[in-house]
């Protein structure tokens, strides 16, 4: 059974610059922010060029960022614009301050944790899908699983049902 707090995908804890560390965890709030500005919380996770042919850092830093928001951790400031449809997107880069001093995360973030930052982002984005239920994802072929829906029984607000098959009697006869 999953606890209230494994939904927020807490997964360690990563070192800033000044001494302190931010655990890292991915709230749905966090999921959002990656969502909106990637496009799909699948494109977040394809965002860090590994190949070392385009970006890696500040995809960096908006991915470990989005796990840093929350009370005691970070802000995340941001442009976003509405298109003709009316959707919303965030165009840019995410700053995230942090909350008490409003310090830049990107100025805390050390080159040389960047392979510790990169696990912990994994691990913590991970468990945060995985408490939303996408580990039991459907794997044939997308077909929808069936569900049940129970009852807790009659009420006072409540009337039994009547079978597809029943027609009331006209009145007059």
């Amino acid at each position: 059974m999953t606890q209230g707090l494994d939904l927020l995908g807490g997964s360690g804890s990563i070192p800033l610059s000044d001494g302190t560390e931010i655990p890292l965890r991915y709230p749905l709030r966090s999921l959002a922010l990656l969502e909106a500005r990637y496009g799909s919380v699948e494109a977040a996770q394809r965002a860090i060029d590994v190949t070392g042919k385009g970006a890696a850092f500040g995809p960096l830093v908006q991915l470990i960022g989005a796990g840093c928001i929350g009370p005691g951790g970070f802000e995340p400031h941001f442009r976003e614009h509405q298109d003709a449809k009316g959707e919303r997107r965030i165009s840019g880069d995410i700053t995230y301050r942090r909350r008490t001093d409003g310090v830049d995360l990107a100025d805390l973030l050390l080159p040389g944790e960047l392979a510790r930052y990169v696990e912990t982002f994994n691990a913590a984005l991970t468990k945060a899908l995985a408490g939303l239920g996408n580990d039991d994802a459907p794997k044939d072929n997308g077909a929808t699983p069936e569900t049940t829906t129970v009852s807790p029984g009659l009420s006072s607000t409540t009337s039994p049902s009547v079978p597809s098959t029943f027609l009331p009697t006209t009145s007059g006869t």
